[in-house]
């Protein structure tokens, strides 16, 4: 098994949260397209642009803040 402090086991880490982020992010993203929608009536964009836009938007937010804190820890 790959330890925790080695490269490995830290990039296996990141790919489980950014895979857990845009799991939860694609299943809240209809709600959230949804209400975007709302807000912005004007926004005609395909629904599916605007998930995959809220998707990748909570995995980038979220692995660019785990590896901050990480890259300070260190």
């Amino acid at each position: 098994m790959v330890g925790v402090a080695s490269r490995a086991g830290v990039i296996a880490i990141f790919a489980m949260i950014g895979f857990a982020v845009g799991f939860f992010a694609y299943l809240a993203s209809p709600v959230v397209g949804q209400a975007l929608l709302a807000l912005i009536p004007t926004l005609s964009v395909d629904p599916s642009i605007v998930f995959a836009m809220i998707t990748g938007a909570a995995g980038a937010l979220v692995s660019t803040v785990t590896v901050t804190a990480w890259a300070r820890r260190a």
